[in-house]
């Protein structure tokens, strides 16, 4: 990356932040175009959630919120969120897309996804994945440690949610929890029920994937966009050593609002904003981005010999899952299409595909969380199924 783009992106970030911490005025607009001039807009108004972090919104919300904290099986500290509920009607395990933390199931306030379920009776639990601000320790390294951040979605996998169903089972008595992931937060959910099968099929009752991402094989355009994006993100993660100070649903408003600030071509930057970190990043993804099949990390001929006692890296055998699964996908999904999903869709057994494959079409790969008609098209529906059939 040239020095002026370095120097440009430093001095975005600088401003950046100032917009995040330092109140000033409306935050949230209706639409992209009401950016260019929030302030006396009357599509605009001043949002006090943006700038709460998870214990004070599920406190707003529901009156009463539990922090628990667990560590991996690999040392990691994670730290979890739980909204209990009297008599419960079941337990559910939220995990959420890269990116990101529990404060994105909150991005709609009383109608967001962790209160809709608490509201309906569910015992919530919400997971923050490891190198996140709410799980950014170790027992032996710091953020810092370039050995902290060797991981990948496969590590979150086969340790974090083994690790999180273990406290959950302790604080609850309950061995059967419904596990709920969007993106690369059902990605995981994938890798645990895979790779640790019966371990799966013991402590959890069923999976909602929501658009899991697999193998990431994006039109040529998105593709093209995001191999310029990445080094972007690669650079400011490198300065800061940690992308965790501006992940958070703050941070992506801000941003939004200071590119439609900008000519239209640099307001396309706000839409990918939205994409790519409510998404993935590329680091914890790479085995994912352009590849045709869902595979473990590849070392490369010699080292995959090494690690996997083979020259190919293995693929995750979904055909192994045998915990009940709904899967959700929409047309509109430019970041996981819906072909991807029908594919791990197809490659689940017979027990897993019990709750099938919902497709819808009104909604993208943010708007599962943030969209305005997504309580219609989709919680009000996933409620009503976790109360009877799920």
């Amino acid at each position: 990356m040239s020095t002026f783009l370095k120097v440009l992106f430093i001095l975005m970030a600088l401003k950046l932040i100032v917009h995040v911490y330092i109140p000033n005025g409306n935050n949230v607009c209706k639409t992209f175009t009401d950016y260019y001039f929030p302030e006396g807009n009357e599509n605009c108004y001043y949002d006090p959630d943006g700038l709460l972090e998870t214990p004070e919104l599920i406190k707003k919300y529901a009156g009463i919120v539990e922090t628990h904290e667990v560590t991996s099986e690999d040392g990691y500290v994670l730290t979890m969120f739980r909204i209990p509920a009297p008599n419960p009607k079941g337990v559910i395990l939220i995990h959420h897309s890269i990116a990101t933390y529990s404060q994105v199931y909150f991005f709609q306030g009383n109608d967001s996804l962790a209160i809709t379920l608490w509201r309906n009776g569910f015992d919530v639990w919400l997971a923050n994945q490891r190198g996140t601000s709410y799980s950014n320790r170790h027992v032996n390294m710091t953020k810092r440690d370039y050995g902290y951040w060797n991981f990948s979605f496969h590590e979150m996998g086969i340790y974090d949610v083994s690790s999180e169903l273990e406290l959950i089972r302790e604080k609850t008595n309950n061995s059967q929890v419904t596990y709920f992931g969007h993106s690369l937060g059902g990605t995981i959910g994938l890798v645990y029920a895979s790779l640790k099968s019966f371990d799966a099929v013991k402590y959890l009752k069923n999976m909602i994937l929501v658009t899991p991402a697999t193998t990431m094989q994006f039109p040529t355009i998105t593709y093209g966009i995001g191999k310029i994006l990445f080094p972007i993100l690669e650079f400011v993660t490198n300065i800061l050593q940690s992308g965790s100070p501006l992940i958070g649903l703050h941070f992506i408003v801000a941003a939004s609002r200071i590119f439609m600030r900008f000519f239209p071509p640099i307001q396309i930057i706000a839409v990918l904003l939205l994409w790519f970190l409510c998404g993935f990043t590329p680091e914890e993804t790479d085995p994912l981005i352009g590849s045709s099949h869902f595979k473990m990390y590849d070392y490369g001929l010699e080292n995959n010999v090494e690690v996997y006692g083979n020259g190919s890296a293995p693929l995750y055998p979904l055909e192994n899952i045998m915990v009940p699964t709904l899967i959700i996908s929409s047309a509109r999904d430019v970041l996981v299409p819906q072909i991807d999903c029908e594919n791990v869709f197809g490659k689940l057994s017979q027990q897993a595909k019990l709750y099938g494959h919902w497709k819808i079409s009104e909604l993208n790969h943010l708007d599962f969380l943030a969209g305005l008609s997504r309580q219609k098209v989709v919680f009000e529906r996933l409620t009503f199924l976790l109360k009877t059939d799920l």
